[in-house]
């Protein structure tokens, strides 16, 4: 009788020590990218993409000319004591406040948010000669704290800045280490428009994803990558089957200790 209850044993151990590993298959189709292209294929690259200008974003603005001692109130410099420009006094760059303005030397107060950087270079060098204050003027304008956050399935989530304005959602997502095996890859992108909350899914499986006008990341986007559902179920009847079983190791060692005693 004792071998017979030391068997059931060690059958009730083998089950909880294999519902302990929590394998499962994964099927290619669940995780490969752009599962339908085949062979050599050819895309439309968007040519035109530019970011949108956003509330609370830090603006470098550089205006050029002939008459450089013009352009001095807006490209402002710190002078070492050797006398040489080696710094911006503006480090933090001009912030677009709460109303999307930003306010600069001479002009005044400037609508930033929801133009593109060559927008508001264009607004600004038109303003400035339409003033008559600089007849010559060019402006460039960039975002100087362009940044994206990744959360969820994927191996380094977190917020990342960059130093340029395009970066696509796959290059985002290899930032923050690629998704794990168990992250879904039909994946999240939260992004705010004029006031509004927009989200949209992107399957990374299916080339169309090039189509998306979110395959490009706009400034303060958020990329969500939720668990499979397989990583959900497996987990789920893991933690099920395994309390059945440590429930069986507990009877079945009871019954043991009333057989030996």
């Amino acid at each position: 009788m004792f071998r017979h209850i030391t068997g059931k044993v060690l059958l009730v151990g083998a089950m909880v020590a294999w519902l302990g590993l929590g394998s499962s298959c994964v099927s290619p189709k669940e995780v490969i990218y752009l599962q339908d292209v085949q062979g050599t294929t050819t895309e439309t690259l968007k040519s035109n993409y530019q970011t949108t200008i956003q509330r609370d974003d830090q603006l470098a603005i550089t205006v050029s000319s002939k008459q450089p001692e013009l352009t001095a109130p807006f490209n402002m410099t710190e002078m070492s004591s050797g006398g040489n420009s080696t710094s911006s006094n503006n480090n933090q760059g001009y912030l677009v406040d709460a109303n999307g303005n930003i306010v600069l030397p001479i002009i005044g107060r400037v609508r930033a948010a929801g133009k593109t950087c060559t927008q508001l270079a264009n607004d600004i060098a038109a303003t400035l000669r339409d003033s008559g204050y600089l007849n010559d003027a060019s402006v460039n304008v960039q975002i100087r704290n362009f940044k994206f956050s990744v959360i969820g399935e994927v191996s380094n989530p977190g917020v990342y800045t960059i130093g340029g304005q395009r970066i696509t959602i796959l290059e985002a997502i290899s930032q923050a280490g690629d998704l794990t095996i168990d992250g879904n890859r039909a994946v999240q992108v939260v992004r705010e428009v004029d006031g509004n909350r927009q989200i949209a899914t992107i399957d990374l499986r299916s080339k169309e994803l090039f189509n998306s006008p979110f395959y490009y990341i706009q400034q303060n986007d958020v990329i969500y990558v939720t668990p499979s559902d397989r990583k959900v179920n497996t987990r789920s009847d893991a933690a099920q089957w395994y309390g059945w079983g440590l429930s069986g190791v507990g009877v079945t060692l009871a019954i043991i200790a009333l057989a030996a005693s």
